[in-house]
């Protein structure tokens, strides 16, 4: 059995990156990388010091005292796919991301902005925005996710027109859809907890029968599919393409896992870029 060719992320300087990708959205969506990763690209102070602001306002929890001891994810923002169904509800609910935003982290360089900022570095000619429906009404900007221990995701994609057939928001207008997650905290465990990995791969009837048999990785290895592990420090940001499977293992230990994720969606023949969470 042949090993598949490596595939590995395409990090250091953006100029760099660009020359090497001109148009680096469509590189990933066409495979020819797994992500671009910008190393530090926020301050991993500022990091360290917004947890503690996030603890300190009730944001996150330990879960040692609160809930008994089971451990649930943390979202801090507004999340598409646990409200879609209310459509009202979903955009209150963002109203209230933005208006918590514009002030979580006042005294700090803001990380949403720092994650558009790079966006639209990778997507010249585009104008990255936060979605919005026709009649102005904003989707979230971006979402912090908090992993205890024994929390992840497993193998998955993540698109509101192929996988969630979301029709009637208006980011399912767009050919591809994209992630991007900045690392705020590591868990302290130093194996794969939390670490996600990527594989060039996307959906089909095979993996979903090897999901449902918990037998993915033997399905990667039999297939020579090629998967790439995107470890990160507090700073780091990459960007992928969502519409591949990628996991996120279990986190182990008491130091729960954070990012700030957006989802990002774009078409080439579309000027837009539409950002949510």
């Amino acid at each position: 059995m042949t090993e598949p060719q490596p595939w590995t992320p395409v990090e250091g300087d953006l100029t760099n990156i660009l020359k090497q990708y001109p148009q680096p959205l469509m590189a990933l969506a066409a495979g020819e990388m797994p992500a671009v990763l910008l190393r530090q690209a926020y301050n991993p102070n500022h990091c360290a010091e917004l947890i503690q602001r996030f603890y300190e306002r009730g944001l996150m929890y330990d879960p040692h005292k609160v809930g008994e001891g089971k451990p649930h994810r943390v979202d801090i923002g507004t999340s598409l796919g646990r409200y879609n169904s209310n459509r009202e509800e979903f955009f209150a609910h963002s109203a209230g991301t933005h208006e918590l935003f514009n002030v979580l982290f006042d005294g700090y360089d803001d990380p949403v902005k720092t994650m558009y900022d790079n966006l639209s570095r990778l997507a010249p000619g585009k104008n990255v925005m936060t979605a919005r429906e026709p009649d102005g009404s904003l989707y979230g900007p971006a979402i912090f996710r908090i992993y205890h221990d024994g929390l992840g995701h497993g193998p998955h994609y993540d698109s509101v027109a192929k996988r969630s057939k979301l029709f009637t928001y208006a980011v399912s207008r767009f050919k591809h859809q994209f992630a991007g997650v900045l690392c705020f905290q590591n868990s302290n465990d130093a194996g794969e907890s939390g670490e996600p990995f990527l594989y060039n791969c996307t959906w089909s009837d095979d993996v979903q029968e090897a999901r449902e048999n918990d037998a993915f990785r033997e399905y990667v290895a039999e297939q020579n599919i090629a998967r790439t592990q995107v470890q990160l420090e507090p700073g780091d940001l990459y960007f992928f393409y969502s519409e591949n499977l990628h996991e996120v293992p279990f986190v182990v230990g008491d130091r729960p896992r954070a990012v700030l994720a957006i989802f990002f969606a774009m078409s080439p023949d579309d000027d837009e870029i539409f950002v949510w969470s």
